[in-house]
């Protein structure tokens, strides 16, 4: 168990799962938290655990949880979130050897997690319609931490991703027939950087009307017309990093709301 001191009005952030928990007043006996997580985490007091038929926001095959089941996806879940607290003060102190072993058991968990899930769409009974296709996002960055761990968050809110190191890594998936609905471009990449990797997307017949939006700690007059978002040739939409990962999510529905 990660433990951590933290003063009224000060959180703790599970950027992966777009959760957070703040602690709103302290007094003798009794701390007051604040949780904000996504529609689809489900936040229980301890006393919970266990009940079976505790009902998801959406209605969904929550609902049909043993009690078995749903005690084995918090545990998942509790230790994912203890792992990516732990891999975020190991990135802050340059422990890069133990953040890496932390990121490697983060996707265990992860893949834990959608392993019970698909179990429980199995035993759930039938439900209403199937809902339309995930989106799907190619998303191009050369740091390993920074791409799991945005790749992650976007999964977990339902997303299909696929993921490339760099501008040439993204083109041959491209050219291989991968067709997302948008592509999340780091705009200073080794071997092919944004700027071209735009350009070739553009002149790619097979690309027409791909959304690209980039994602940078650079600023978009740096990459002249290819930063110019909304210009033709261009990227579609510039997110200034460090990215906040539910704005980038809310902004990312938003635009792919009338994609077909």
């Amino acid at each position: 168990m990660l433990v951590l001191s933290r003063k009224a009005n000060e959180k703790v952030l599970f950027p992966a799962l777009g959760a957070a928990v703040q602690v709103l007043s302290i007094k003798p006996g009794v701390v007051r938290l604040g949780i904000e997580a996504p529609p689809g985490v489900a936040v229980l007091r301890g006393e919970l655990q266990g009940r079976v038929g505790a009902a998801t926001p959406d209605g969904g095959a929550a609902g049909h949880l043993s009690g078995e089941m749903a005690g084995l996806l918090r545990d998942r879940l509790r230790a994912a979130a203890e792992t990516l607290a732990q891999l975020s003060e190991q990135r802050e102190l340059g422990l890069l050897q133990e953040s890496d072993a932390a990121l490697e058991r983060l996707g265990q968990e992860v893949e834990a997690m959608r392993r019970h899930l698909e179990g429980i769409g199995e035993q759930a009974p039938p439900g209403p319609p199937a809902r339309p296709a995930r989106r799907k996002a190619l998303l191009v960055e050369d740091d390993t931490v920074q791409r799991e761990l945005l790749a992650g968050f976007l999964r977990l809110a339902g997303l299909e991703v696929a993921t490339a190191g760099d501008g040439l890594d993204a083109l041959d998936y491209l050219h291989k027939g991968g067709r997302p609905d948008v592509v999340l471009l780091d705009m200073g990449l080794p071997r092919c950087d944004g700027p071209t990797t735009v350009r070739e997307i553009r002149r790619d017949p097979a690309c027409a009307g791909l959304k690209v939006f980039a994602v940078s700690a650079s600023a978009p007059e740096q990459f002249g017309w290819a930063g110019q978002a909304g210009r033709e040739g261009g990227v579609n939409r510039w997110f200034q990093k460090p990215v906040n990962p539910q704005e980038l999510l809310r902004e990312l529905k938003q635009e792919l709301a009338g994609v077909a």
